[in-house]
């Protein structure tokens, strides 16, 4: 028969043996001590213990279960139980056990820690708050339920007290690398995103190698424009866990909207090799494809994802941008109607199906259906922006230009263009201070919207005007502005703002817009050179210009061949001037076998002031939608535009002149895409106005 003291040895030697990590030996002692006395409490707990630490959880819950029918509000056995019911998932059950283990051990710190956690499983965030407060109250040293708490307020959006709950942690326990990690996502939600990098930074000073610490300061990285430092981090993170898909996800989007294109593709088709049912991977791989231009490989991509997922509106949406690339224009729109079937709430499909109608020619839809895209996501910088043509196209300029300013949110828009940290002008008189006017775009923007200069002269101040330096020596001419080129450094200067804006802020409409021209004027000794070298030429002289900037997003819709355009205008009583200073590989063979019918200027033409000066002493342009178009109409010479059927908003809809340039005509398709209508209405124009000049 063992005594006391025997028992209360055995017990204690068996609690050295399991804290020594040693639980079998543990287990071995309590199991002979219950032979002797299969009643004892402490015996049968710490046996369950141990059963429960090597993963016997049956032995473990019989055990007890016997502790239970001996003492029913056992606490420590209440304490294990509800450990062993929280690491099965049963949380209900484990706020239980905690809760009937308080009322017997009602001043325990750490058990309160427990149930925190436990009703923080549950998502019960403020019951967890007031467990952690209390436990904190009883043991204001216990880090761990200062660290939760922090948690608990996170949870329920309380970001400030959180944020201070996590320092405190910090405070007292510096290299708490859990805390950096979630002091860094409460600052990232904030939208604080240099404190959430440091506070990640300073996670990874103690711990280099923590993947979370890394995709974290990477996804903040990435919030801050930062593309190449966060594809770094995601990359030190792959190489840590190379099969993490969720990473590896990551990378390829980051990677993709830097523009890497072929390794964001091959870090998708990685991606979808580790997980094959993603009809994500699928969809941006597609996506991807087609910004690569291996568009057959794109549709299958897209195709792909939609077998997995038939539903799936951004594939459906990828796969009519690239019908659109591939010139099927029905096939597009269908393929942006399945898009919003399928998900009716989806903006960027309703934006996109409205892209698709203007190209398909069904404008009134179009201006409806992206209306609809802006009014379910107001914030889409580029919906909005397109939603600004539909809406200027259709002659609504007060709506149109207001729109108009998300064109300064969309990175694809702004990449590269000027960006100053002085405030922007809001049309208040300038008496005493200096405003710089920044071109944006193209070159062709640039000179329509030059004409609002002497209205922002008007209201005082100095005025600089950032321009392309292709622009500059022709602008230098405008009244009462110090003309600037792009690279150039900047005199200082109190107030900025794009020239785009400049319509927007003088309040313009179809009936007050400035179209007083010229408001451009050539250099006149250049002008008189020109007229010098054309003086001997009695028959009409007409620059011709038929294709613009080949990496313009719609040049396909507005550029023509040579062989399109020049053998049409060959006739009596025309001299052609090419005015093209970037001819196409494939329109040397047609220059060449007209001959002397088309003299090329281009050789001679270095800037647009030069270009100006031969415009000037031509009779005729005749251009595509392209700068020197603009050039002519500035300067109230003789233009005609071929123009496609609805791509640029300034021509406005169904009308052959132009509100912005009186001396403009347009000979616009009739249909999208149909060039021969327009083609053969400007070579009839042509033959009549040739007819007049010799009569």
């Amino acid at each position: 028969m063992l005594g006391n003291a025997a028992v209360d040895r055995i017990v204690r030697e068996a609690a050295e043996y399991f804290a020594a990590g040693r639980p079998d030996q543990a287990e071995v002692l309590c199991t002979e001590l219950l032979k002797a006395k299969p009643d004892h409490v402490p015996a049968l707990h710490l046996a369950a213990v141990a059963a429960f630490v090597s993963d016997r959880a049956a032995d473990g819950a019989a055990l007890l279960n016997r502790v239970f029918n001996i003492d029913p509000d056992h606490a420590p056995a209440l304490m294990t139980l509800g450990d062993a019911l929280a690491v099965k998932g049963e949380h209900e059950g484990a706020v239980a056990a905690f809760r009937r283990a308080l009322r017997g051990r009602p001043d325990d710190a750490g058990l309160y820690n427990k149930l925190g956690v436990a009703l923080g499983e549950l998502a019960r965030f403020g019951e967890a708050e007031t467990a952690y407060r209390r436990a904190i109250a009883l043991d204001a040293h216990l880090t761990r339920a200062c660290f939760n708490l922090a948690v608990a307020l996170a949870e329920q959006g309380r970001l400030i007290e959180a944020e201070e709950a996590y320092r405190a942690v910090l405070a007292r326990d510096p290299v708490f690398r859990g805390a950096w990690l979630n002091l860094g996502n409460v600052l990232a939600d904030q939208n604080r995103l240099d404190e959430a990098a440091a506070a990640y930074r300073r996670g990874l000073q103690l711990d280099p190698d923590d993947v979370g610490l890394i995709c974290n300061l990477g996804a903040v990285l990435y919030r801050q424009g930062l593309l190449e430092g966060a594809i770094a981090q995601y990359r030190c993170a792959i190489a840590l866990a190379p099969g993490n898909a969720a990473t590896l996800r990551l990378l390829g989007l980051v990677l993709h909207e830097a523009g890497h294109l072929q390794e964001a593709a091959e870090i998708y088709r990685q991606t979808f090799a580790l997980q094959p049912g993603d009809h994500m991977i699928a969809t941006n791989l597609g996506a991807c494809l087609s910004d690569l231009g291996e568009l057959d490989d794109a549709v299958a991509a897209c195709e792909h994802a939609l077998r997995l997922k038939p539903d799936h509106a951004p594939a459906h949406t990828n796969l009519g941008i690239i019908f659109e690339k591939q010139q099927r224009i029905a096939d597009a729109v269908a393929a942006h109607r399945r898009a919003v079937a399928a998900d009716p709430s989806y903006a960027k499909g309703h934006a996109n199906l409205a892209v698709a109608l203007r190209n398909a020619g069904e404008i009134d839809e179009a201006l409806a259906v992206s209306a609809h895209a802006v009014a379910l996501d107001p914030e889409q910088p580029l919906a909005q922006y397109n939603h600004a043509h539909f809406l200027l196209m259709n002659g609504h300029f007060a709506e149109g230009f207001e729109a108009y300013r998300w064109r300064r949110k969309c990175k694809t828009l702004s990449d590269g263009d000027p960006s100053f940290s002085e405030p922007e002008w809001h049309g208040d008189p300038l008496e005493g201070r200096t405003l710089l006017v920044f071109a944006e775009y193209g070159l062709g923007d640039a000179l329509h919207f030059a004409r609002y200069l002497p209205m922002v002269t008007a209201m005082g101040g100095r005025i600089i005007l950032q321009v392309q330096p292709a622009l500059a020596s022709l602008l230098r001419q405008l009244p009462d502005v110090t003309v600037m080129s792009r690279g150039e450094a900047l005199p200082p200067f109190d107030l900025q703002v794009p020239l785009m804006s400049l319509p927007r802020l003088f309040g313009t409409t179809l009936a007050n817009l400035p179209a007083d021209v010229p408001y451009l004027r050539p250099d006149p000794e250049r002008v008189s050179r020109w007229q010098t070298a054309l003086g001997r030429e009695t028959r009409l002289k007409v620059g011709v210009i038929w294709a613009g900037n080949p990496r313009h997003k719609g040049d396909g819709q507005r550029s023509l061949s040579a062989e399109a355009l020049l053998p049409r205008l060959v006739m009596p009583d025309v001299q052609l001037y090419s005015l093209q200073k970037e001819p196409r590989t494939e329109d040397g063979a047609v220059l060449a076998a007209l001959g002397d019918a088309v003299i090329d200027l281009a050789p001679a033409l270095g800037d647009f002031a030069d270009t100006a000066a031969a415009v000037a002493a031509l009779d005729l342009v005749i251009a595509v939608d392209t700068s020197v178009a603009h050039l002519a109409g500035a300067l109230g010479r003789p233009v005609w535009m071929l123009t496609p059927y609805a791509l640029d908003w300034r021509w406005l809809r169904d009308r052959e002149d132009s509100p912005w340039y009186p001396t403009m005509r347009l000979f616009r398709q009739r249909r999208p895409r149909e060039w021969s209508d327009p083609l053969m209405r400007l070579t009839a124009a042509l033959a009549v106005l040739a007819a007049k000049s010799t009569s």
